[in-house]
């Protein structure tokens, strides 16, 4: 394929793909969508056919007219102006498509495609749009290179061809590469008989791209980001139309939580260290440690109850956990804890707890009531809330949920509209006699919605009876539910033997992520569970069939090898990790990881033995774990890996170099040998020499004895010597380039016709000094 058209094809494929992203980023179809078609018709038109093209003055006209139009947008809010800009863009960009193009041209829609992309990196947060910069990237570096070689080449074909050598029969007749002209200029020759694109070329263009999209990542990640602020361009209106409500509130309705479990959005990511070691804990091990099964993030404490739905006992409060400065207990359990903006202003945390530090710019609230934790002041619609929580090493010195004010609210029970309820809840007990305590009765309810068999776990949200409470409804038709039901129907029973109770709004459970060593949990974790004042202190309890509803939160997960998975596993990193990185994060996925495996390097290398069997086990471990596969071991270990693979590959050549020189002793001598057999030619050059006639560094000697055949031919012709220069020019390829060297009666015969020559040249000298 013709060079200038490959070129001209890139150039308006990198077009097409820049007003696509923008348009994709920008959500609307125009004016980006007619830049397509236009390039289109341009690229025959205008640059195959020469068919028409727009003037510089028409151009600087519509370029005038393009300004005034979009001085209409620029007139609103920031996005509107930033998007005047970016319309402003795209109406230069078809105004330079319409005029015939030279490099000047070309280098103006580089950029302005460049401008676009920025844009639209700034209106989007969609992991696609990452997947197409990548895109981007490729075919801008592929364009780029494709570039410099049309510019080489139109330089060379505008410049005049030097005068042709003569040319012999012999070159005529051969099709010897020695005999093919070539043409040097500013330090590049050009092979006419070789094409510039060719599979090479292609992938020495595709490794320089992925190389240089490595680095790029590499410096990006690893380089501290100090700032913090983005929502200078943020569209808060669209981005709070998309954002979905979350599993709490600060009043819960009764099916408000069926179709947010189904949602894979992220609330929350936690990561757990050793205060004093900073060694990282895993999260279900910490979980353990607390005595728990599953992670249990408390939030919104609910005591209230009326006709399905939960509310919370408002009372302002002026007290505060205790910093990390102020805790005397030093013997600690660290909860680095990242909440997204989901609309309240609950923190959420593993209890127990000892103290809090407060990352971001808010302080906490605590209600020494329900120890309920809050923030004062919530971030912005697309911001999120850092902070630190403690808990003591010696769950006694924690503290602890052993009060309870206000015991009237917490056994409130509309008993009129749960009559039914109050009487099925007695008769259970009654039929149950050797239940004494009323811990024991407590188990038993709880027992008895979970375990029975009689009733479900489900999302579906259909009523039976809309005449009736929604909880009667639940326990006596349709026996089905999801965690809200359970809690709010054990809550009520509990309180109608005398037993205070209140819902707690959380998440149950989480995953690791797949990204970073952290542990994050999604809006489908939404649950529910009751909280019982039994033996004098708050005690967990959960009638939710754990079974089901695990198998239900894994269902509605995203697979990593599906669209959707994908989808989201791309978007995710792409908010994380470009759009949204800061120095915390990079803090605690790279530096402290690295921070730490330094000091355990260190720590190691004294005990060779125990690092071996410890390396081999960590090795085994990552290669059983997928999840840390995408991670930064996981890339830690590709960059080690591809190390050790260069290292080897370094070390067997080196190997073999050694090999080769140990069993080319005697061909190094014959190399000797040869370069000796080669001072022939250098004779040859210094006798030239002397009447003027030097080789040029760009010349091949093939094409040097052409020169030489042509000014020296009345001296050859004399010493009978006329095809001598062509003669020991292929001597001199016979010997440097095909290893066959010279045999003795070939050197001397070489050292007779050099003489002849010489004398020859001396001869004419004389006879032309005689003659002044």
């Amino acid at each position: 394929m013709n060079l200038t058209l490959i070129f001209q094809i890139s150039v308006y494929c990198l077009i097409a793909l820049s007003s696509f992203m923008f348009m994709l980023a920008e959500g609307g179809l125009f004016p980006q969508l007619f830049t397509i078609p236009l390039g289109l018709i341009t690229l025959f038109f205008t640059d195959r056919w020469n068919k028409f093209s727009m003037s510089p003055l028409w151009a600087n006209i519509l370029g005038l007219l393009a300004f005034l139009l979009v001085c209409g947008e620029f007139f609103s809010d920031i996005e509107g102006r930033l998007l005047a800009g970016a319309h402003f863009l795209v109406y230069l960009t078809w105004i330079i498509l319409l005029q015939k193009k030279g490099d000047t041209q070309y280098w103006w829609l580089f950029a302005l495609g460049f401008l676009q992309i920025a844009v639209g990196a700034v209106l989007t947060e969609s992991g696609f749009y990452g997947i197409l910069l990548v895109v981007y990237l490729f075919l801008a570096f592929w364009t780029l290179t494709v570039f410099s070689i049309y510019r080489t080449d139109k330089t060379f074909s505008s410049e005049q061809a030097p005068t042709p050598l003569p040319r012999t029969s012999v070159a005529a007749s051969t099709s010897s590469p020695f005999h093919r002209q070539s043409h040097v200029q500013d330090g590049i020759q050009s092979d006419q008989t070789r094409k510039w694109i060719t599979a090479e070329f292609i992938w020495s263009s595709i490794g320089c791209s992925i190389s240089a999209l490595i680095i790029s990542m590499c410096f990006f990640l690893l380089i501290p980001r100090l700032w913090v602020n983005r929502s200078f361009f943020n569209n808060e209106t669209l981005e709070a139309e998309k954002r979905p409500l979350v599993g709490f509130a600060e009043k819960v309705q009764l099916g408000e939580m069926g179709e947010i479990l189904e949602s894979s959005e992220r609330v929350l990511e936690l990561t757990v260290y050793d205060n004093q070691t900073e060694e990282p804990i895993p999260v279900m091990e910490f979980v353990r440690i607390l005595g728990m099964d599953e992670p249990l993030f408390r939030g919104a404490v609910l005591s209230t109850y009326d006709n399905g739905s939960w509310s919370r006992l408002r009372r302002h409060s002026n007290w505060r956990l205790l910093n990390s400065q102020e805790l005397e207990i030093k013997d600690l359990y660290r909860q680095e804890m990242v909440m997204e903006s989901i609309g309240t202003n609950v923190l959420f945390v593993l209890q127990p707890i000892v103290g809090m530090d407060m990352l971001s710019k808010t302080e906490n609230t605590l209600n020494l009531d329900t120890l309920e934790i809050r923030q004062t002041h919530p971030p912005e619609v697309d911001g999120n809330t850092k902070y630190n929580v403690f808990t003591a090493k010696d769950l006694d010195q924690n503290i602890l949920m052993n009060q309870l004010d206000n015991e009237e609210v917490y056994l409130d029970l509309p008993r009129k509209d749960l009559r039914r309820l109050i009487q099925y809840t007695k008769k259970l007990i009654a039929e149950q006699p050797e239940l004494k305590t009323n811990l024991a009765k407590a188990k038993f309810l709880e027992s008895h919605l979970r375990d029975s068999g009689e009733f479900s776990y489900t999302l579906n949200m259909s009523i039976v009876d809309p005449e009736i409470d929604p909880v009667e409804d639940f326990l006596f038709n349709r026996k089905s539910g999801h965690c809200e039901y359970y809690a709010s129907t054990l809550a009520l029973m509990l309180r109608a033997i005398d037993i205070p109770t209140r819902v707690i709004s959380g998440f149950k459970g989480g995953d690791s992520s797949y990204l970073s060593n952290q542990f994050e949990v999604q809006q489908r974790y939404a649950h529910s569970w009751v909280e019982a004042f039994l033996d004098g202190k708050w005690i967990t309890m959960d009638a939710t069939p754990s079974l089901e509803r695990a198998e239900m939160v894994a269902q509605s997960a995203p697979s990593l090898g599906s669209w959707k998975g994908m989808s989201k596993f791309f978007s995710q990193f792409w908010s994380d990790y470009v759009i949204g990185v800061s120095f915390q994060r990079q803090k605690a996925t790279f530096y402290d990881p690295l921070l730490r495996a330094g000091k355990k390097i260190g720590n190691r290398l004294l005990d060779i033995r125990t690092t071996t069997v410890s390396m081999f086990q960590s090795i085994k471990k990552f290669l059983s774990s997928p999840r840390r596969w995408f991670s930064w071991e996981g890339a830690a270990a590709v960059f080690i890996i591809a190390g050790l693979f260069f290292a080897l590959k370094w070390l067997c050549q080196v190997m073999i170099r050694l090999i080769r020189k140990l069993l080319a002793r005697n061909q190094d001598e014959e190399s000797k040998m040869r370069s000796a057999q080669i001072a022939f030619y250098e004779r040859f050059q210094k006798l030239l020499a002397s009447k003027g006639l030097i080789r040029k560094q760009t010349e091949t000697q093939q094409e040097f004895s052409h020169h030489v055949k042509v000014d020296l031919k009345q001296e050859l012709t004399q010493a009978q010597l006329s095809e001598y220069p062509e003669e020991i020019s292929r001597l001199y390829y016979q010997v440097r380039y095909g290893n066959h060297p010279l045999e003795p009666e070939q050197s001397a015969e070489i050292d007779q016709k050099l003489t002849t020559l010489e004398s020859a040249l001396l001869e004419q000298k004389e006879g032309s000094a005689v003659a002044k």
